[in-house]
């Protein structure tokens, strides 16, 4: 082995004194010789810088010849590198537009959603005033008839404003809620809710919003607003055709009156009617929008026109004379046929007769204009009380008279006191209702005027 590399070294010793042995070059110039000695490291030096130099000119050589192959392979990887940087903008840009794309359709859905609420939230306030508008005509109506009763009932009772008309046997019973806490609940939510309520909940709109309620806050409250509206709105259509039912009982139970043309009647006369305009002349086109709302604004026209005849049923109610001319009401003779006191014999009694001390008060049972107020042979002292649309009231037998022909009167106001003139045993009041000119019994409008309210402890 040590042989092997002393002979390598041996042999390289041996190629390096062979190439590389010490050179002279001779000059000759103007007749003279002058020589240049030249070591190995020198001819190797020249030797290396000759090396650089052939390699420049083989590498610029190969440059010129395949230069467009060159700059060709460069322009390849460039358009390249361009495509790839133009597809990754394009990516960019495309993800961009859809953002973008989102977000103009969440802005959309968001102030539609808006205007939706505030519509709804407008719709309910106007319903909200003309149910207010509704109900203060039916208590005032309930007030007056409790004053009639409030002697009867004196003590530690506590009156209940509530329809109690269809409570009679065979009427369809409506189940009765608490609609003046859900109102107050409803429209405390629609107030308190503000665009940061509404907000971000609705980017990915209304159908997705059965999705997001579990994990969104304020989707789960927006839907809970929509929920709590249309619970508003559902109470207060059963709440008003209930009441509209129930008022038109009452109306029924007279005997003689029809409803619907009892109330066309006294609109006809002057009764005026409102609520929010909402038209349908062309439906679709006036309620544009998506059937949910199509469907609510058709339940609030709906609210609307059951209110607008709640108003006609209430002035309709006003005419109509339910109540009794006395506190104390104690029938002694009833409506029709009858055994006549003086004569002993079957006859028509066309009122009913009301019997209390002398002196007792004597009220209207409904307003309207006195048409006679004076003496009459059979009635005694008499006041006849035209209430409009075909109804009259007469109160006879009176000891006095306290108004006079032409005058106004109001409800319970006082027309004479209890007396025996006329045709009469004793102290009482012959009541009688008149429509269209003809006598009707009495006890079925003081009975329609008992439940207008029912007492509670």
């Amino acid at each position: 082995m040590l042989d092997q590399t002393g002979t390598i070294a041996d042999k390289l010793r041996t190629l390096w004194h062979h190439l590389y042995t010490e050179r002279q070059l001779y000059l000759r110039s103007h007749g003279q010789v002058q020589f240049v000695s030249l070591s190995p490291l020198a001819q190797l030096g020249l030797s290396a810088v000759a090396l650089c130099f052939l390699s420049w000119v083989a590498f610029t050589s190969v440059n010129v010849v395949f230069k467009e192959q060159i700059i060709a392979s460069k322009d390849r990887r460039y358009v390249k590198m361009q495509a790839g940087y133009e597809e990754r903008v394009s990516q960019m840009q495309a993800s961009y537009d859809e953002l973008n794309g989102q977000l103009v359709i969440a802005q959309e859905r968001f102030l539609a959603t808006t205007r939706e609420l505030e519509a709804k939230h407008g719709h309910i306030t106007k319903i909200i005033a003309q149910k207010q508008a509704a109900n203060e005509l039916l208590l005032n109506m309930r007030e007056r008839f409790a004053e009639t009763r409030e002697d009867m009932y004196a003590g530690p009772r506590s009156n209940t404003v509530l329809m109690a008309a269809l409570d009679l046997n065979g009427a369809p019973r409506v189940s009765r809620r608490d609609t003046a806490a859900l109102q107050n609940d409803t429209m405390s939510r629609i107030e308190q809710a503000d665009e940061s309520t509404f907000g971000l909940g609705l980017i990915f709109g209304r159908a997705s919003a059965s999705e997001n309620d579990a994990n969104d806050p304020i989707q789960a409250r927006l839907s809970e607003l929509d929920r709590s509206q249309q619970t508003f709105i559902n109470t207060m259509e059963e709440t008003t055709d209930r009441q509209i039912r129930e008022m038109e009982a009452l109306i029924t139970m007279t005997g003689v009156l029809e409803p619907k043309t009892f109330v066309a009647q006294v609109v006809s006369e002057g009764v005026g009617s409102g609520g929010p305009l909402i038209s349908l002349a062309d439906e679709e086109t006036s309620l544009a929008g998506s059937s949910e709302e199509a469907a609510f604004g058709r339940q609030v026209y709906r609210i609307s026109r059951n209110l607008d005849r709640m108003a006609g049923l209430n002035i309709a109610l006003s005419h109509v004379p339910l109540g009794t001319p006395l506190h104390h009401e104690r029938i002694t003779s009833d409506f029709g046929r009858r055994v006549d006191p003086f004569t002993k014999k079957f006859a028509y009694h066309s009122g009913v007769d009301m019997g209390a001390p002398f002196r007792t008060p004597v009220y209207a049972t409904a307003p309207g204009v006195v048409t006679h107020a004076g003496y009459r042979p059979a009635y005694g002292r008499l006041v006849e009380i035209n209430h409009g649309n075909g109804l009259r009231s007469r109160y006879a037998h009176l000891k006095s008279v306290h108004v006079k022909k032409g005058d106004k009167v109001d409800f319970r106001q006082l027309v004479g006191r209890v007396g025996s003139s006329g045709r009469s045993t004793g102290p009482h009041v012959h009541y009688e209702v008149w429509y269209k000119d003809k006598a009707q019994d009495p006890s079925k409008f003081i009975e329609a005027g008992r439940y207008v309210l029912t007492f509670q402890g």
